[in-house]
């Protein structure tokens, strides 16, 4: 990866927004999971990860169907639910399960994103510095479709799209939000 520039919270969540609030998919995920709208969930899953207390920078993927499907799934649910390793599974991980090969094989979204590749766009993400891996907080469905397009040896000239990821690092010691993030979920009232 390549350094581009520093930004802020503000900015990478304004992104956020772009790519996703007017989404009808996205909007009923939102009421769901029990949240009034787009802004209320997506603000609600950012001060999980206290991301407007960390300093963002945004970075280009060099090579991104090296880079991408090495990042780790985000501590959601509905992705950690298809590993056995909770927290610590790439994409490339993901898509060795036969199951999720055979599901996001036929998954029309992410099917609609490997045919459209390549295209500009940015991911939200957190590194661990535990064990210096990117965690995908916002993308999955984008990654899913590059690590797919790599497990299927589609050839991609990348040279017509740019693609970033806003960064913020996560010390070691402070890890453990992800298992926490992941056990609390997303909804705006969890079961108990």
């Amino acid at each position: 990866m390549k350094f581009i520039n520093d930004t802020t919270w503000e900015d990478v969540f304004a992104g956020w927004r772009d790519r996703e609030a007017t989404n009808p998919g996205w909007i009923r995920c939102a009421n769901e999971k029990g949240w009034p709208d787009w802004e209320s969930w997506r603000r609600f899953t950012a001060s999980q990860i206290g991301a407007d207390k960390r300093e963002w920078k945004i970075f280009e993927f060099a090579e991104p169907v090296e880079e991408i499907p090495k990042m780790l799934l985000g501590p959601y649910s509905g992705w950690q639910s298809r590993v056995s390793k909770k927290n610590s599974s790439s994409f490339e991980d993901l898509l060795d399960i036969p199951e999720q090969l055979e599901f996001f094989g036929k998954h029309e979204g992410v099917l609609s994103m490997l045919n459209g590749l390549p295209f500009t766009t940015e991911f939200i993400g957190l590194v661990r510095e535990d064990s210096d891996k990117v965690v995908c907080i916002e993308g999955h469905h984008r990654a899913t479709a590059i690590a797919l397009a790599k497990r299927q040896g589609k050839q991609i000239d990348w040279s017509g799209a740019k693609i970033t990821i806003a960064l913020a690092r996560i010390p070691a010691a402070g890890c453990l939000l992800f298992d926490e993030v992941a056990k609390r979920g997303m909804s705006k009232n969890p079961k108990a």
